[in-house]
């Protein structure tokens, strides 16, 4: 008689795993596997992208995607649960997500092409310098730099 209960219990939970597996597939994309996580909470989360890729804000509670978009280098997202709402520089994407309420991260994956930004700079100055000879030297928001003026070379 315990065989048969055995029995009857591993077929259902079989069938109920089926079920759920049938009922998993998600219309949008799962988060790639090369993607970071860059933020995450219970409570607003925003992201500035380092460069040109693509974003995925994931429903911790229910494990899955539940917006992505492709940004470009420095631009912003954020996702605000009191509003419902996902902004991308300050413009609100059309669509709701569902569970606001839920813990939230953003993953982000970088892009295989060059940045849109670098590949027109480096069109243009291929040594990053301008025409009178200055080297442009980008510096991340929020490092300190020293500037010091080297000595004219004697004529």
């Amino acid at each position: 008689m315990k065989a048969v209960y055995f029995a009857v219990g591993v077929l259902s939970l079989g069938s109920v795993v089926l079920t759920l597996g049938g009922c998993a597939t998600e219309t949008r994309p799962d988060v790639p596997s090369d993607a970071m996580q860059v933020s995450s909470g219970g409570k607003v989360v925003a992201f500035s992208a380092p460069h040109d890729g693509k974003a995925y804000l994931h429903d911790d509670t229910d494990n899955r995607v539940v917006y992505s978009t492709e940004l470009k280098r420095d631009q912003v997202m954020k996702f605000d649960p009191v509003l419902d709402s996902v902004q991308i520089d300050g413009s609100t994407a059309p669509e709701g997500i569902a569970d606001p309420g839920h813990d939230h991260s953003i993953y982000f994956s970088r892009s295989a092409q060059p940045d849109r930004a670098d590949a027109s700079v480096g069109s243009a100055n291929s040594n990053d310098s301008s025409s009178n000879g200055v080297t442009t030297v980008h510096v991340p928001i929020g490092v300190k730099v020293d500037v010091q003026t080297q000595p004219s070379a004697p004529n």
